[in-house]
């Protein structure tokens, strides 16, 4: 049996994401939810065990969750606006301080503009479009037009944040498919 003095209050749950049984979670610690065992949520008063079988990171501060056993919308909804913890021996070591080494999110690069390797500035990042499985940046032209570039390693070149610029090197066909 987990005892509240075993856990620590790791975030809470916000709204369900698609049908599937997705939610996004609001995290209050910095942590990796990959690296750790599983979620602890109160039910009726009892510290219970859920394990995560996927985890993708919505914002610097939120991401989406699917947990075993909760595979619908509705059972989903039933954990909106409830907290949950995770166990002190995932916790993290306080040695490592790497403070500096946040990383970057989709959600970060909003006011960025697109550069290509070969057809030059895009335009501004003006949103993410994350309802979908692949994740989305929306891209807006200087003519006003939007257009969407998958948030995917292969397309991105690199990131600087002097620019601001996001370098991406993109396939004709997407540029085509977005025209």
């Amino acid at each position: 049996m987990i005892k509240r003095n075993e856990i620590t209050e790791a975030g809470v749950f916000n709204k369900p994401h698609g049908i599937k049984g997705e939610i996004s979670a609001t995290l209050d610690i910095d942590i990796d939810l990959n690296e750790v065992k599983c979620i602890v949520l109160d039910v009726e008063g009892i510290f219970v065990p859920f394990f995560i079988s996927s985890v993708r990171p919505k914002t610097s501060e939120t991401c989406l969750i699917m947990i075993d056993g909760i595979d619908s919308e509705e059972k989903a909804r039933t954990l909106t606006g409830h907290p949950f913890w995770i166990l002190d021996s995932d916790l993290p070591d306080d040695d490592d301080d790497d403070d500096d080494d946040d990383g970057f999110y989709a959600a970060d690069l909003i006011g960025y503009r697109a550069v290509d390797s070969t057809r030059g500035d895009l335009g501004e990042i003006v949103d993410i479009n994350d309802q979908t499985a692949n994740i989305l940046f929306i891209v807006r032209r200087d003519d006003g037009s939007e257009f969407f570039i998958p948030v995917a390693q292969e397309f991105i070149d690199g990131v600087d944040p002097d620019g601001p610029t996001l370098l991406v090197s993109l396939p004709d066909e997407l540029i085509d498919l977005n025209d």
